[in-house]
């Protein structure tokens, strides 16, 4: 058991733990996060796509092995502290009376002509404890500084299993997912990530207005969501930008894609008669209350404006496809009993729909805690150091002694001997 716990506390396992999530979250950079999974089948290819799915690198920071390292390294770090605390008591408890005085640690030694009485008066003067123990060549006085600092790398190890903690209950209990909206409409409805059914929020998002800046190249410069959140009877106003996001509630909403879709107008030949309608993907055509004609798929090649329909008989049940392409003949459907001849004019409006990113993540506060805990225990490791500092008066005569100065330190090597000689010439000469 005790070498399984010492196993399980290394620093070996700890440094590769460490490296396992630098690298998970290195691809968590690299790879775009919260893609539908056909985008990266298109991005990358059918064979790294899929391995990018099945270990969930689309969704790093909430894949089964980030947060089994994570959880790995809460008891890799808690075994670490249990395992050293034994050692570090043994030195909080370290008895500074239990030393041979003449053999101080860092030793500087002086031959006064002295008087007793006077110097170990100063001594107690400068806040040294004289020894319980009874010694019959001289006198053993010591001060410990900063004794409390043994444990602070405690502080530094409690502050990353809170870290740790924080990170585990985002990944677990947060989610992160899309919003699409159709300007002047609004939506509560999130498509998280990893989850089969969608999350209706508690408010609804308006997007009141969608802006897109382009380059002269027509390429994106900006894109930008004015929005409106209502809830219940407040509202509140928002504009949302890439690298600009909006937080209401828990809920924080990032700017991260948009998508523009047009109604097109046609001309459309059925029963003799030739007139101008309109096709959106928004819902289907009602001709006379029989023919139904909807948008499957729309889109631009080599120039060409082109809109793939499907179209339902719905007295007989017949459904016939087409393609209707700008500047071709009209395309016709052609039923059992009509015929229906469609031909594209032009594009009759466009509709902007944003793509909002929603994301809450419960552990934030938790982590923001333990970064603040960091600091503190970090400054107590370095600015805090424990030290412990002896002095021992030895008589020789009735006017002469020997003073011997000493110091433990655990860092500080050099400097130690400075201080003491300042403490020597304390004594000494003031």
């Amino acid at each position: 058991m005790k070498d399984f716990l010492k196993s399980l506390g290394s620093a070996k396992l700890a440094i590769a733990l460490f490296f396992i999530l630098a690298g998970i979250s290195i691809l968590g950079t690299l790879i775009p996060q919260g893609q539908p999974q056909a985008f990266y089948i298109w991005k990358y290819g059918n064979t790294l796509g899929r391995l990018i799915i099945f270990f969930q690198l689309h969704d790093a920071y909430h894949s089964w092995w980030y947060i089994a390292s994570l959880f790995l390294f809460l008891v890799n770090l808690t075994v670490c502290s249990y395992n050293r605390l034994p050692l570090t008591l043994r030195l909080y408890r370290r008895d500074p009376e239990d030393i041979n005085p003449e053999k101080l640690p860092n030793n500087i030694n002086y031959s006064l002509n002295c008087n007793i009485s006077k110097i170990l008066d100063k001594i107690s003067q400068i806040g040294f404890k004289k020894s319980s123990k009874k010694s019959t060549e001289g006198y053993l006085f010591y001060k410990k500084i900063n004794w409390f600092s043994f444990f602070s790398v405690y502080i530094v190890h409690f502050s990353l299993v809170v870290v740790i903690l924080g990170a585990l209950i985002g990944a677990i209990f947060g989610y992160r997912g899309n919003i699409s909206i159709i300007e002047g409409e609004s939506s509560n409805v999130v498509y998280a990530f990893r989850k089969a059914d969608p999350i209706y929020l508690d408010f609804h998002i308006k997007l009141n207005k969608f802006i897109l800046e382009t380059y002269p190249n027509g390429m994106p410069k900006e894109y930008i969501s004015n929005i409106t959140i209502i809830d219940d009877n407040q509202t509140v106003d928002a504009i949302i930008k890439v690298n600009q996001p909006f937080k209401y509630k828990d809920i924080t909403l990032y700017q991260a894609s948009y998508n523009i879709i047009p109604e097109f107008k046609v001309k459309i030949r059925y029963n003799g008669k030739l007139e101008e309608k309109v096709l959106s993907p928004f819902q289907p055509l009602n001709l006379e209350d029989r023919y139904s004609i909807a948008v499957q798929d729309y889109g631009e090649a080599h120039g060409f404006i082109y809109i793939r329909i499907w179209a339902l008989d719905e007295q007989k049940g017949e459904s016939q496809e087409a393609i209707v392409i700008s500047g071709f003949p009209p395309s016709k459907l052609k039923f059992s009993d009509n015929e229906i001849a469609i031909e594209y004019v032009d594009i009759e409006k466009l509709h902007y729909m944003t793509g909002l990113q929603a994301k809450t993540d419960p552990g934030n506060f938790i982590v923001y805690i333990g970064f603040i805990l960091m600091i503190l225990g970090l400054f107590l490791v370095y600015y805090f150091e424990p030290k412990i500092y002896w002095i021992y008066v030895k008589p020789k005569d009735s006017i002469h002694c020997e003073l011997i100065l000493g110091a433990y330190s655990k860092r500080e090597r050099e400097g130690i001997k400075v201080k003491l000689e300042k403490l020597a010439d304390e004594i000494i000469n003031k």
